[in-house]
């Protein structure tokens, strides 16, 4: 669940914390029938029904009876020790039992007594229980269906792919390790989404107007899902209980293109720091000064109290005076990310008045469909003057570029008759955002493996569209527009082919390997001069760099020449002369002051021979804005 991790330290520890109002004692029991004696209060019962989302009643029919709007469910549920029984008591519906008889009523001509029975049991259950119905309603894609369908999708182990998961690799970067293209696991993931979703409505669970809502909504938001790096499960337990105690760490780091500041996330694992400033915060490190600065928008008063907001995603402009960043509110009483995605600019060149925070424009929607329920994925130009980023509008994924004139769609979700579909994933953008590269998804749902993607290039200033490969994913652009970095699998690319890591040159139309075997993502420096990759295998990995000069390979994740890391690294971001890169390690042998295991971000100086740790979550609540 997106908010389990706090949820299972707040019952290990006992403590307890509402938004709204402050320390107050709470039920830190589960409130369901089927729930164990020592089940804490977020336990969910291990019924396909609650798993797979099937709500036995219509979401139209409880808007019409109850009188009241999505939003104002979301608002209700936000914090999940409230529940549906109370908001609908406030319009006239003092009976739970009652209210779901007359939500599961229509259901009464097409199933026999003991399923109707069985339904509206369910239905009292969704309208009485806060965390629940939250699930039900909200978390349409927690379930078990994918990482149990692992091995056909992402070609590891369902146990292997939480590990990886939790390691906070991205579905589709598995995928990638193991042979899958974003194609692949896109048509894969969709089939068994679908099945599920059969299964409910033959089996009674759902009826076919209910599965038409959570089919579109599941389906918009897997673009998402899969390309999400931050893991939202189960942390490791034992019995209910964490087997460690979660702690602080940072990641996602991107520098700026004059190698000055670095931009990251830092993560909050205790409860009232994550209520105060949220879950997940944007921090941007000066590696001149040393100061640290809050980019991100803390949390904001509302109707209800406190509105705890997470933010994370960043990308840094080229001298760090700009950084887009996804924000969305969270779960009131444990800080988790709950609320719809949003794309946030903060222009920090205006600090000397507070920093300077507005969301990036999505108003560009084709006429007919709704407007973007969903932003997120940005990455912003080194003028700091045009943010790409990916929407979802009338059900597809879309990449749209802000720039001062104003918001444009580039490239568009399709899909042809009701199977094949073309998606965009991963836009990145030219320093003077002329160029936008991105993945191109495609496949044909439940025909096996049936999928591909490509890596192509679209120059914003004349429409025009670039193939820089075909069978390829993972890209990034260097600053002048020129080279193109990417990962695939391909057999017929330069250098023996197979997987690796290739750069192209949009000039000269060449293709070169800078990686063999199970590499993944590429940053390049301006004009191709160096690219940085992380290299895996299985639970271990390390970051690397290419100098496109001399052609050889040098480890970056290291203390000292010949002194590697001793945990896992990972997530390069590179400076546009390619001497300092940024990366995320669990080392702790790589500065003589961070040995705890956890992870942080550092920057390796090639030119000094210098590793430097950036983030530290200890101080991380106190710097200023």
């Amino acid at each position: 669940m997106p908010r389990l991790l706090v949820a299972l330290l707040v019952a290990v520890l006992g403590v307890t914390v509402s938004a709204a109002a402050g320390l107050k004692k709470i039920v830190t029991h589960s409130p369901d029938s089927l729930a164990p004696k020592t089940a804490p209060a977020h336990w969910l019962p291990p019924e396909a029904w609650v798993y797979n989302h099937w709500l036995p009643y219509d979401e139209a029919r409880l808007y019409k009876v109850v009188g009241i709007t999505r939003n104002e469910l979301w608002q209700q549920l936000r914090d999940d020790h409230r529940t549906l029984a109370q908001l609908a008591a406030k319009h006239g519906w003092k009976d739970p039992k009652k209210l779901a008889a007359t939500l599961v009523a229509p259901r009464a001509a097409s199933v026999d007594a003991a399923t109707l029975a069985r339904l509206q049991d369910r239905a009292e259950r969704t309208i009485t229980q806060g965390h629940l119905a939250q699930h039900v309603f909200f978390h349409s894609l927690h379930q078990f269906a994918l990482p149990s369908a692992a091995p056909e999708l992402f070609g590891v182990t369902d146990a292997q792919f939480r590990e990886l998961r939790r390691a906070e690799l991205s579905p589709l970067a598995i995928g990638r390790l193991h042979g899958r293209s974003p194609g692949e696991v896109q048509a894969q993931a969709i089939a068994v989404l679908e099945d599920r979703l059969h299964a409910g409505v033959a089996g009674h669970a759902m009826s076919r107007e209910q599965a038409k809502i959570l089919e579109r909504r599941q389906l918009s938001q897997l673009p998402r899902w899969l390309d999400q790096q931050r893991y939202n499960g189960p942390p490791r337990t034992a019995s209910g209980a964490l087997t460690a105690l979660p702690k602080d760490y940072a990641s996602n780091p991107s520098i700026s293109g004059d190698g000055r500041s670095v931009a990251y996330e830092s993560y909050r694992q205790k409860l009232p720091l994550a209520l105060k400033f949220g879950e997940i915060a944007v921090l941007r490190k000066s590696l001149q000064s040393g100061r640290t600065t809050l980019v991100s928008t803390v949390n904001k008063p509302g109707p209800t109290g406190l509105q705890p907001a997470s933010s994370y995603n960043p990308s840094i402009s080229g001298t760090g005076s700009r950084v887009v960043y996804e924000s969305s509110d969270g779960n009131q009483n444990f800080g988790k990310r709950y609320g719809r995605i949003n794309v946030l600019l903060c222009d920090l060149s205006a600090a000397h008045a507070g920093s300077h925070t507005k969301p990036v424009d999505t108003s560009n929607t084709p006429p007919g469909e709704s407007d973007s329920q969903s932003a997120y994925n940005p990455a912003v130009s080194a003028d700091g003057r045009s943010v790409a980023f990916q929407a979802v509008s009338g059900g597809r994924t879309r990449i749209l570029v802000q720039t001062p004139r104003g918001v444009r769609s580039v490239v568009s979700g399709r899909t042809a008759g009701s199977t094949r579909f073309s998606d965009p994933f991963e836009p990145g953008i030219s320093a003077d955002g002329s160029r936008l590269v991105f993945t191109r998804s495609h496949g044909v749902v439940g025909v096996g493996r049936s999928g591909g993607s490509s890596v192509e290039v679209q120059d914003l200033k004349t429409g025009k569209r670039l193939m820089v490969a075909r069978s390829a994913s993972d890209p990034a652009i260097s600053a002048d527009g020129r080279f193109v970095a990417f990962s695939s699998e391909a057999e017929d690319l330069p250098g023996g082919g197979g997987p690796g890591i290739y750069l192209y040159d949009l000039a000269t139309k060449k293709t070169v390997q800078v990686a063999r075997g199970a590499a993944l993502d590429p940053v390049v420096a301006r004009a191709g001069r160096a690219v940085a990759f992380t290299v895996t295998s299985g639970q271990t990995s390390y970051v690397a760099v290419w100098h496109a000069k001399s052609g050889k390979v040098e480890r970056v994740s290291v203390a000292r020449p010949g002194l590697a890391a001793d945990g896992r690294s990972d997530d390069p971001s590179i400076s546009d002369d390619g001497t300092r890169i940024a990366f995320v390690s669990t080392a702790t042998n790589l500065v003589s002051r961070k040995n705890d295991g956890k992870k942080a971000i550092y920057v390796r100086d090639l030119k000094a021979g210098t590793t430097s740790l950036i983030s530290n979550p200890a101080k991380a609540y106190a710097v200023g804005s």
